[in-house]
């Protein structure tokens, strides 16, 4: 069917535009790191949210009001989610993904490319990205938890405190 009713399109219309201005003023609320840089919970949760989004528009069977409590729901678990993994270290641990170091003092730690199945391809590319020509170039080669690679180049500094935390061979 092209063509229901205009007062369809207009409850489609309407419902797919105070929903919009909705996330816009909760997004405003619980803040933009919902969107910055995300975790994999952080993908998972604006996942969820898109399916609310996308249902609250078409479905005729849910409220606006039902749809945007879902919304709200959403957007609170995850803030509250946020809260509990800075505050509570067993959460952390239990939620957030550990940055792996794939490379330390320009060794390629094979195993670990292994275990996580990263291709070295992967690897190399983050290194040139980096500006280096080569593994020896490097302090570590970093997966984030964010799905980044972070690649640190060898220094004179004995400081390694950037690393505090993580895996790394004899630190």
């Amino acid at each position: 069917m092209l063509f229901s009713s205009w007062a369809q399109l207009g409850e489609v219309a309407a419902k797919g535009a105070i929903t919009y201005l909705a996330v816009i003023i909760a997004l405003r609320f619980f803040g933009m790191q919902a969107l910055a840089q995300m975790s994999a919970y952080d993908l998972i949760c604006t996942i969820a949210l898109g399916s609310f989004v996308a249902n609250l528009a078409f479905a005729r069977d849910l409220s606006l009001a039902s749809g945007l409590a879902g919304v709200i729901a959403v957007l609170v678990l995850q803030e509250l989610m946020r809260y509990l993994i800075f505050r509570v270290r067993r959460v952390r641990k239990l939620v957030a993904e550990q940055p792996c170091v794939v490379v330390w003092r320009g060794a390629v730690l094979k195993d670990r490319l292994a275990s996580f199945h990263i291709a070295m391809e992967e690897v190399r590319a983050a290194v040139r990205r980096a500006g280096l020509a080569s593994f020896e170039e490097a302090q570590a080669v970093v997966l984030e938890n964010d799905g980044n690679w972070s690649v640190v180049p060898r220094r004179e500094s004995s400081d390694l405190s950037a690393f505090d935390g993580l895996d790394c061979p004899d630190r």
